[in-house]
Parts: C-alpha cells; structure tokens; sequence
C-alpha cells in the first residue's frame, strides 16, 4: 500500500471511530423520566465528565435522554436560579443521600422542596447508582439549592466537573465551594483551584465593574444608597463568559423557548427582550455600541457570537462581554447558566453556577501625599463634566508634590468591594476578603511594578507568583475574612506614581493630571473591580 493510501485509510479510519464515539451507548443511552411536582422547572442531567443534558418540565411530564449510563439529576427553577440536587434514596437514617441515577430510570413523582427535590418513592436500587451519595441532615443534603455548595463539609469524591469532591451533593460544576472550606473556589489558591479552571469543557464566566470615583459606589459610602448601587452595577456591570469550543454554542438562561413557555420567566439579564446587551471584542467599548442580546432566531436561547480579538487570556477558548443590565436583585450568587454546544452534530450542555458579583468597587476613603496634600473622599463625587467637578476626577486631580528624591508617593486608604450576603452570613453587605489590589495607569491598562508598592498595614503582604496569573502579580494581597460591611473596614498602603509612570515610558511633570486605576482581583476567576482616579501634580 503506498503511503498516501495509508494516510487516506487512517483518516477513514479515525472518521469511522469518531462516528462510533459519537454513538456510544452514553449517547444513545435510554432516556429518564419523571413528573415534577411544578412545571416550568428545568431538569438537568450531569454526568461525571461534565457533560450534561437538560430540558424543562413544561407540562410536569419529563422525559430526558441521559448524557452517560449513570449521572446525577439537578434542577433550575423558574427564574434561573439552582434548586439543588434531586434525591432519590436517603440512607444512615437521613445521614446519607443518594443522588446517583441510571439511564432509563423511571423517578416517578418528584417532589419539590426549597432546598432540593426528592422522590415521592425511592428509587430501586437496581434503578440507582449508590456510588453517587452525599452527606445529609435528615434526608436534607448537605449542599442544595440553598447554599449552591458552600457549606462546610469534607470528602473523598472525584474532581472531575460532574463529581463531587467533597461529598455536599453538589457537583463541582455547580459548586460555588467544590472543597467545602467556605471559601468560593475563585479565591483559592491557583495551585488548589487549578484543576477546574484547566479543563477544557469549563463553562467560566467573570464578573466585572469599572468605575470612576464619580461613578463610585461602596456600601460604606454613607452618602451613597440601594438606587446608586443598582444603577450603577446595572449601567456600568459587565459578564464575560467563555465560549466552548465547538461548531456552534447557545446560552440557556431559563428563558421562555415557545408560547408554551410564555409564563415562564429566566435570567433577565440574558435573555431575549431583558436587559442584556452585547459588547463588542473588548470590555472598554462606549456604552452606545452594544446590541440588544442576543436571540437572532427567536428560539430563546442566546447565540453566543465569537470576535477574533476576544480569545481569553492563557486559554484556546473565546469569550462574549454581555453588559448585563442588572440590578443586584436581578443577577447574583446561583444564578444557573446552562451553555449549549453542538459538535459535530451532537449537543452537549455545560452547566454552570454564578458563584458571586461585584456590586461594588473598592472604593478611595483618604489619600495623603506626605507633603500636606491630603482629603477625605465624599461620596457621591460631583462628575468631571459638571460645573464644579469633585475632587480626583479627571477635571480635578488630587493635588500631590513631589517629595526629596523627586518622587510623588501617597498613602491611599480603601474601603474594600462588597457582594450580597450568602447563608448564613447576616446583613445586607459583605466586605469581600481575600482579595488581591493592583494599581495602573488609567487607559492604557500598563501595571505599577512591585517597587512602587510598600505597606504596613497587617491586614495586607506583598503579592508574589503563587498569588496571581503570570505576569500580574505587583500589589498587595488582603489577608482579612469575608465580613459584614463596615465603614471601619479599611487598608492602607502607599503608591509611588512617579515609578509607575516611569516603568511604561511616561512622566510626572508639574502641572499634568495623570489617571490611576485600582483593580481588585480575584486570585483564580479573574473577576475584577475597579475604581479610577485622578492625581494634579502642583
């Protein structure tokens, strides 16, 4: 046989075998069915390679062909929001729950609790996979449609994105703290977290908030309000969501699909007719251009549309920037996202929980350049474009001089970004913890070296490469706990702008105004939130 009849043959041959992968029986596994307590609710098969199947309860009824011979069932409520696992064999006398299910299994009546369903009969053991089991409270699995998983367990389970590593019943897809430490898995170590975030079928998504220090909002700005934050998260908030690779992807925000479907809500924020728009191949796009979002052909689910400049950062995947439009009662913490791929013919859901968003940025308190410069920050800001433009616009500059080396340096004082409260926390705001805080030249996005940065605050230590992604690690890492906000939660450091400037080519002259940005980033999701600010040199 000559050589280019090999290379023919073995492409026939890899063809044959793709097609027949493409055929397993965990593809052409027999379908699941069950009828739900409700309608309107959405079933979602998941199995231990993250792969899953999905469809609503319209009519109760369901019938759901199976992604593998054995997976776990998990349920979307009407708005979009994660409604736990469904049970359906409880064990240890309610210590233990079995969430294992096999191809072809009939459930029969699934009720619907607030925190999880369960079967109205168990499941025969011959139906169901007793290796899949969680840790429970009288029948009440440990990790529901409550907590999305974060709640303090331990186990032994798998991690791959279907499994569930530490025995909660939530699988590490939909895990919000796939470890059970109560920390949210963007804030673990990449070393700890890494293996999620490298596995090419993750569905990420990334919170981001930019805002000038007249545009800012804060829960510790007595000045500012509930209204301010909302309009702000809600003009300025944006998500960027990685797109899988594949021929095709849809997202599936819960969003009516049908006439049938009319009554039913979804995630306003993306889907058709709410108040999601595109943004075009960068997060930095003027707020006239984005498009409505984003259902061409009006079969409810989101074209998930591609731009070569949007490739993220380190991965082979493209992402799409969705300027959310919502208010923190509208987008938030379980917020279930179901992204549907077809490959080759064959569609796959990748399912995936919101685990937070910013709601705020971090936000200036004090500055002090040494030198007898120095202000209190009083929120909210009057804009650059008003007849009296608050101080550290754009217009209105922080004063600052130089001091005997020549160098501007200035002690700034920040109170930390907040979220929504997750159970059990109390109170209407978090002070998030754990955050790393960079600093950069405003517009150009060009990073202050490590060299400009200096603290003594104890709540604070240098950023190193185990913190960060390559090549962003200057800064400083905050050591404080997730709180409940408090206006006398702050930090301090100092900032020598004159070196910042210097490490990209620019100068510090007397008489310009140079803008600052101060991102606060999430060590493993590159969630981000930042405040700009403007600094006059006398």
């Amino acid at each position: 046989m000559h050589s280019s009849t090999r290379v023919l043959a073995s492409g026939v041959l890899l063809a044959f075998i793709s097609l027949l992968a493409a055929s397993t029986p965990a593809n052409a596994a027999k379908p699941i069915r069950g009828k739900l307590a409700k309608p309107g609710y959405t079933v979602i098969a998941l199995a231990a390679n993250g792969k899953a199947r999905s469809v609503r309860g319209r009519r109760r009824a369901f019938k759901l062909r199976s992604p593998a011979r054995t997976v776990s069932l998990h349920l979307r409520t009407r708005n979009g929001k994660y409604a736990g696992p469904i049970v359906v064999r409880r064990e240890e006398r309610g210590r233990r729950v079995i969430v294992g299910v096999k191809a072809g299994a009939r459930l029969g009546l699934v009720r619907l609790r607030k925190t999880h369903g369960r079967l109205a009969r168990p499941l025969s053991k011959r139906s169901a996979d007793t290796r899949r089991w969680a840790r429970a409270k009288r029948g009440v699995p440990r990790g529901n449609g409550r907590n999305a998983g974060r709640v303090r367990t331990k186990g032994r389970g798998g991690r791959d994105l279907g499994q569930d590593r530490d025995r909660d019943s939530v699988p590490n897809a939909l895990d919000i703290d796939d470890d059970g430490d109560l920390i949210l898995d963007k804030f673990e170590r990449p070393a700890r977290a890494a293996h999620a975030s490298e596995v090419t079928d993750a569905f990420l998504f990334q919170s981001n908030l930019t805002l000038d220090i007249h545009e800012t909002v804060n829960a510790n700005a007595q000045g500012l309000t509930q209204t301010d934050t909302d309009a702000a998260l809600a003009s300025r908030g944006v998500l960027m969501l990685n797109i899988l690779p594949g021929d095709s992807a849809v997202l599936d925000c819960g969003a009516p699909q049908s006439r049938a479907d009319s009554a039913l809500g979804g995630l306003v924020y993306c889907s058709a007719g709410g108040t999601g728009r595109l943004l075009g191949e960068s997060i930095v796009d003027p707020p006239g251009f984005p498009t409505p979002c984003c259902d061409p052909d009006g079969d409810g689910l989101g074209t998930m549309t591609r731009g070569s400049a949007d490739r993220a950062p380190g991965a082979g995947n493209f992402v799409m920037f969705l300027a959310h439009g919502a208010t923190t009662a509208q987008i938030g913490t379980g917020d279930l996202l179901i992204q549907r791929v077809t490959r080759g013919g064959v569609i796959t859901d990748f399912p995936a929980t919101v685990q937070f968003i910013f709601a705020t940025v971090p936000a200036l308190v004090s500055y002090s350049d040494g030198r007898g410069n120095a202000d209190t920050v009083d929120y909210p800001v009057a804009p650059s474009n008003s007849p009296a433009p608050g101080p550290g616009t754009r217009e209105n500059g922080f004063p600052v001089v130089a001091g005997p080396g020549g160098d501007v340096v200035v002690t700034l004082t920040f109170w930390r970004p907040q979220r929504r409260p997750m159970p059990p926390e109390q109170g209407a705001w978090i002070d998030m913890g754990g955050i790393n805080y960079t600093a950069g030249i405003g517009d150009i996005g060009a990073g202050c070296p490590q060299s400009a940065f200096a603290e003594s605050d104890p709540t604070l230590r240098p950023l190193t490469t185990a913190d960060v992604f390559p090549n962003d690690y200057a800064g400083v890492k905050d050591l404080a706990p997730d709180r409940p906000a408090d206006p006398a939660n702050t930090f301090t450091y100092r900032l020598n702008l004159t070196q910042c400037l210097a490490a990209h080519g620019f100068s510090f002259k007397r008489g310009e105004t140079r803008t600052f940005q101060f991102p606060a980033l999430v060590t493993n999701g590159g969630d981000d939130a930042e405040q700009y600010l403007s600094f006059t040199r006398q």
